[in-house]
């Protein structure tokens, strides 16, 4: 299963998360198969609008099947509805390496299996 978490930092399992998932700098891309995570930049941050779009289409093109953030606009939303891919929105702030323990996340990851 591959998740992506929205980051503040590229490349520290340590960042905080990003408080919006279209408007995130980068994304850690998870892959909980094999443990892997690889950095993305988030090309759609500096767009004037459409960035949520653009980033759900950038989850769709690497296969993501989770998303996890503090907050999805309408259109991110819907743009990852029709992708297929789930959601999970945070409530308590934490570090990326955090949210990979999360009991909501590790059921979803079982679920897959």
């Amino acid at each position: 299963m591959k998740i992506i978490i929205p980051a503040v930092e590229f490349g520290d399992l340590k960042s905080k998360i990003h408080a919006n998932f279209g408007r995130a700098n980068y994304f850690a891309l998870i892959n909980s198969e094999n443990d892997q995570v690889e950095f993305i930049k988030n090309e759609a941050a500096a767009k004037k609008s459409g960035a949520g779009i653009a980033a759900a289409q950038l989850c769709a093109d690497q296969g993501v099947d989770l998303v996890t953030a503090y907050h999805f606009g309408p259109k991110a939303t819907k743009a990852l509805k029709t992708a297929g891919i789930k959601m999970l929105e945070l409530e308590d702030q934490k570090l990326i390496k955090d949210v990979y323990n999360e009991p909501e996340i590790a059921k979803i990851i079982d679920s897959k299996k």
